[in-house]
């Protein structure tokens, strides 16, 4: 990772630094770096943002990667280093308004704030039952049914869409592998939200695979081992999979 001049880069150009995968080169499973992945993405194919992503093994950063933070993930543009995920957002609003990703559907919002922590408590055995996490789908369904809108604040995708899709991704992969827990497929708004994901370019780019993801999860000492069998379905050594299939009833 070499030193970039101020002279040297342009004004419009931006590096994402993420976590690395299993192999600390490849491109690995963070729900936080994909949201500012689909961020810059989104930002790049309609403004005038160009970026770079960058890989860090975390277990062996880079000498010059220490000099600027030591959590995941990281924007530098031109003087600015930033590495909190709402200071990042921000950041990008302010400086590369184009297109507005921002919202202000608090109902949209406020449906989704749990979906992740009732998931982490399910799978780490803080809570043996799914019903909490069931509880949070069925609201995000029942929302995204009653709005009728492809995204979940318009036809449009936005910041919360960027934090909720990787979200819901590691929910599915990561509750199938170590739990046997699949989406129920009668969420009818649910799905079609994640089918409209799937159908995105910018959410296919971005994706982490299914095998980092069960990686990602499986280095969390609350989680259950994996048997045998899954240990070797998930390797990474094998060719990357990613869950975009949807139930039949919605294709």
């Amino acid at each position: 990772m070499e030193a970039n001049g101020d002279s040297a880069v342009p004004s419009n150009s931006v590096e994402l630094f993420v976590k690395a995968g299993e192999n600390g080169l490849n491109y690995g499973a963070c729900p936080f770096c994909q949201m500012v992945y689909m961020i810059l993405d989104t930002k790049s194919k309609e403004g005038d943002l160009t970026y770079d992503v960058i890989t860090i093994n975390m277990s062996r950063p880079p000498q010059e990667f220490k000099k600027l933070a030591n959590r995941l993930p990281v924007l530098r543009h031109m003087d600015e280093i930033l590495s909190g995920n709402d200071e990042i957002v921000n950041y990008l609003d302010l400086t590369f308004p184009h297109p507005d990703l921002r919202y202000d559907n608090l109902k949209a919002n406020s449906v989704c704030l749990d979906v992740f922590g009732k998931f982490s408590s399910y799978i780490k055995q803080v809570s043996h039952s799914a019903e909490p996490l069931i509880k949070e789908f069925d609201a995000i369904n029942d929302y995204l049914e009653s709005a009728g809108t492809k995204f979940l604040c318009g036809n449009h995708i936005t910041n919360l869409d960027c934090l909720v899709l990787p979200k819901l991704q590691h929910i599915r992969v990561a509750a199938k592998a170590f739990k046997d827990f699949e989406i129920p497929s009668d969420m009818k708004g649910l799905w079609s939200y994640l089918k409209t994901a799937y159908s995105n370019d910018t959410f296919r780019k971005t994706c982490p695979s299914d095998q980092e993801i069960v990686y990602h999860w499986s280095q969390k000492s609350e989680t259950p081992q994996l048997e045998e069998e899954k240990q070797r379905y998930y390797s990474t050594d094998g060719e990357p999979r990613f869950s975009f299939d949807i139930p039949s009833v919605l294709e």
